[in-house]
């Protein structure tokens, strides 16, 4: 099979690349249709993700849970059976010492990732730590997930029949390989076709004697014994590896072997293993010419960006990735398996830990509302429900409000929950105890510079440009509220009603109003806008205020 051809199998089943109705959830449908085509009347259908826990699991990694669990809830929607299968790949080497990890570390490299010690020593491995934090978020998330430790499951021998197929195979493996590599490869990589036929050993061997996969395999008996020389010790060993179970299969075999046993019918992939002569190009051959199965359904997905903070496609294995668990910081389960399901897998799309969050928030309690009021169309609605969402949940209180009367209350619901109230914000109990946590996470965490707070003085500089105009509106403001003020209605006609000028036309009145605003603003914050003045103006400390306002 030549590259060309091997992409061409594969990308076919790419769904959503460019089409219009993308956005509108359809994608899933599309993919859960190419599945019940290749693989019809399957008594369980497996969707699959998976991961090395060399680091972080980062944000761009979760696209491939979400997109697997958005056809696991399609397949069921439909009435199959179906299960989410995600393997943790904690067999890997050990490749490199992260940023921020003690560089002494560098003696575990080439070591499995579950024998490499948690570098805080709070979890039984380094693999163990990163695994924990993201299995956890999956539970916040409310996705099930089905996992397999492969360490775990080669050590136990599960696998041991199937090394020692690829081994007798391995002429076939070679020349698999070696479809996939071109000669200008070769040349720079130093590649002799007929010695790599000769010498190549399918499996990777963890030396019992330096514990790191840095080993040259001698021969192969044909049954489970295979003879390896240490690199770093020099020493030889035969082992017999049912018994010994130090040897796994490499990553451009152990996929497709593991498609097989697990029967696995759709695993998404990020780009970089679907370009052509790729992973899954690779392990499609292996599964057909040598395992004689057909591969699952793939589907390729474009990498998520993020904004507010360093970084766009991030490494798990570097310093400052994001995590799910720090998007559940700031981001409510349900709106952020929404943002990423929405969308076909094929469009990018943005995280946000700066103002954009204001957007996607407002964006989805509009899509929720649209859809409790039966308006949304049925992929919509499906994408929704996938998410979490259901008719009956409370009124939400926009993000941005939480924001602002998060500060004004100290951050404390019931406060809250009454000055909205007030205020007349149509906003739920469950709503407040939901969102003000993740906005007070948002402001202090990842937004300082937004935190509005009184000035501890008054801000003489800018009172000194004030006309008199300006200084009456003030001194208007100061006595309405120097009186009984009644409610926060009646605080809001009054500041817009202190600037009007029979005089001006609606549109310069709304130019005044703008301008009376920002110098009480600048006057009380020293900024030029800030929470809705009205709701400010009536839950902050009234004597405060009128220091601040007298010029």
């Amino acid at each position: 099979m030549s590259q060309e051809k091997a992409f061409q199998a594969s990308s076919s089943s790419v769904i959503g690349e460019a089409s219009a109705d993308s956005a509108d959830g359809l994608w899933v449908g599309k993919i859960a249709d190419k599945v019940l085509a290749e693989f019809p009347d399957q008594e369980l259908y497996t969707c699959a993700a998976g991961i090395s826990p060399s680091g972080i699991v980062h944000f761009g990694n979760f696209r491939d849970v979400a997109t697997s669990y958005a056809v696991v809830c399609e397949l069921r929607a439909r009435g199959k059976k179906a299960r989410f299968l995600f393997s943790w790949d904690n067999y890997d080497r050990f490749r490199k010492v992260p940023v921020g990890v003690d560089p002494s570390f560098s003696r575990y490299i080439g070591m499995p990732l579950t024998s490499v010690p948690d570098p805080e020593g709070q979890f039984p491995s380094y693999a163990r730590r990163f695994e924990a934090e993201f299995e956890e978020s999956m539970k916040d998330l409310g996705i099930t997930l089905d996992y397999r430790y492969q360490t775990q499951e080669y050590q136990s021998g599960r696998y041991t029949d199937k090394i020692a197929f690829a081994l007798q195979n391995r002429a076939q493996a070679a020349e698999i390989q070696l479809q996939f590599k071109t000669d200008k490869g070769n040349q720079e990589k130093g590649i002799d076709p007929e010695t790599f036929r000769q010498t190549y050993f399918p499996v990777t061997v963890y030396s019992r004697f330096s514990g790191t996969d840095k080993v040259q395999v001698l021969s192969y008996d044909g049954g489970t014994k295979l003879t390896y020389r240490c690199l770093m010790t020099d020493k030889v060993e035969q082992i017999d590896f049912r018994e010994t179970p130090v040897v796994k299969l490499p990553w451009k075999l152990d996929w497709a072997m593991r498609w097989g046993e697990e029967q696995v019918h759709f695993e998404p992939s990020g780009k970089d293993h679907m370009t052509p002569g790729g992973s899954f190009d690779v392990n499609a051959a292996f599964a057909r010419e040598m395992f004689g199965r057909k591969p699952p359904v793939p589907q390729m997905y474009e990498f998520v960006g993020i904004q507010g903070v360093k970084g766009g496609k991030m490494s798990g294995s570097k310093g400052g990735a994001i995590s799910p668990a720090m998007l559940l910081e700031i981001y409510e389960p349900t709106l952020l398996k929404w943002l990423y399901m929405r969308r076909s897998p094929m469009q990018s799309f943005n995280l946000a830990f700066d103002t954009e969050v204001y957007r996607q928030y407002d964006e989805f309690d509009r899509e929720v509302a649209s859809f409790q009021r039966g308006e949304a169309s049925p992929a919509r609605q499906k994408i929704l429900q996938f998410s979490g969402v259901t008719q009956t949940d409370p009124a939400p209180l926009a993000f941005k409000q939480a924001v602002a009367l998060g500060q004004i209350t100290q951050w404390q619901p019931e406060k809250l929950r009454e000055l909205a109230e007030k205020s007349e914000i149509p906003c739920s109990a469950a709503s407040i105890a939901a969102r003000l946590p993740k906005a007070q996470a948002w402001l202090t965490r990842y937004n300082p510079e937004e935190i509005i707070a009184l000035r501890d003085g008054p801000n003489a500089d800018y009172a000194a440009g004030l006309d008199d105009k300006r200084r009456a509106q003030i001194a208007a403001l100061s006595a309405f509220l120097k009186g009984d003020v009644t409610s926060i209605p009646a605080l809001d006609e009054t500041l817009y009603s202190i600037p009007k000028d029979p005089a001006l036309t609606d549109k310069e009145t709304k130019v005044a109003q703008r301008g009376f605003f920002k110098d009480v603003y600048n006057l009380l914050i020293g900024k030029d806008a800030g929470p809705r003045l009205s709701t400010f103006l009536w839950a902050i400390d009234r004597a405060k205020v009128l220091a601040l306002l007298a010029i």
